[in-house]
C-alpha cells in the first residue's frame, strides 16, 4: 500500500466542530478498525488535506496527537506511518493509562452537559431544537452503518449542538473544551460492542425530553448517558461495563 492509498475510500470531507479533532478521529477510527495496520504508511499530508477538505495546519496537528499517543511514527520526508506493535485496541490502552483524568474530566462534562440540557429544555427555540435532533439523527445513521469514525464525528456535533443551543457564553465555552480533552476517548468507547447502539438509545431519550420542553427529563437523561459512560472509563479493560 502507496501513502496515497485510501483503502475503501471511508474518510469523510469534513463539516463541523474543530478540524484538527474529526481528521484524528477518523484517523484512529481507521487504525483501531485495522484498516491501516502496524507498519502501514498513512496517506500523505496532501491526500489528507484533499480528502478532508482541511488546512494543512489541521492535518499536522491531527498527526502529531496521534504521534503523542504513540500510535504513529512520523519519518520527515517519508510520511507517517502505524507504530510497530500496536495490536487490536490500542485506545484502551491510552484509557488504561489516562484513566483517572479521563473519568474526571467525563464527570464534569456530564455536570456541564446537564445544565446545558436543562437550558435548551426550558428555553430552547424550535430551530435550535431541530438542529440538536438533526444532529441525533446523523449520528445514528452513522452508528447504524458502524462507521466508528463519522459515528464519533457526529456524536461530538450533537452535544455541542446542545451546549450551544443554550444561553450564554461561558457553558459552551466550557463544553467545547472538555470535549476537546475527551476526544480520543470518544473512539476507544464506541469501539466496544454495544456502545454506538446505547448511545443512539440515550440520545434519543434526550432529544425528546428537549422537546417536550422538561427540564428535570433532559437533565436526567443526560445524566444517565453520561454516567453510563464514566462507569465504563471507570472499569474499562478492554470490555464495556
Amino acid at each position: 500500500m502507496t501513502s496515497d492509498a485510501l483503502p475503501g475510500n471511508s474518510f469523510k470531507a469534513i463539516e463541523r466542530v474543530s478540524p484538527t479533532q474529526q481528521v484524528r478521529a477518523q484517523l484512529l477510527a481507521a487504525i483501531e478498525s485495522g484498516e491501516y495496520p502496524p507498519g502501514a504508511p498513512l496517506p500523505s499530508e496532501r491526500v489528507l488535506r484533499e480528502t478532508f477538505g482541511v488546512s494543512r495546519v489541521s492535518v499536522r496537528e491531527a498527526l502529531a496527537g496521534l504521534e503523542a499517543m504513540k500510535l504513529i511514527v512520523i519519518h520527515h520526508g517519508r510520511g507517517a506511518f502505524v507504530r510497530e506493535g500496536t495490536d487490536a485496541g490500542p485506545f484502551t490502552k491510552y484509557i488504561e493509562l489516562h484513566r483517572e483524568e479521563l473519568v474526571e474530566l467525563a464527570r464534569v462534562r456530564g455536570a456541564l452537559d446537564e445544565l446545558a440540557a436543562e437550558d435548551v429544555a426550558r428555553s430552547g427555540t424550535a430551530e435550535s431544537l431541530a438542529a440538536i435532533t438533526e444532529a441525533a439523527t446523523a449520528f445514528a445513521d452513522a452508528a447504524e452503518r458502524g462507521d466508528l469514525g463519522e459515528a464519533t464525528t457526529r456524536d461530538l456535533a450533537f452535544h455541542l449542538t446542545i451546549a450551544d443551543s443554550s444561553n450564554g457564553k461561558l457553558l459552551p465555552r466550557l463544553i467545547h473544551e472538555l470535549n476537546e480533552a475527551l476526544a480520543d476517548s470518544r473512539v476507544a468507547t464506541f469501539a466496544q460492542a454495544g456502545q454506538l447502539e446505547a448511545s443512539i438509545r440515550e440520545h434519543r431519550a434526550i432529544t425528546d425530553a428537549l422537546e417536550a420542553h422538561d427540564p428535570a427529563a433532559a437533565r436526567r437523561a443526560v445524566h444517565r448517558h453520561m454516567a453510563r459512560i464514566t462507569k465504563w472509563l471507570e472499569n474499562s479493560a478492554g470490555q464495556p461495563s
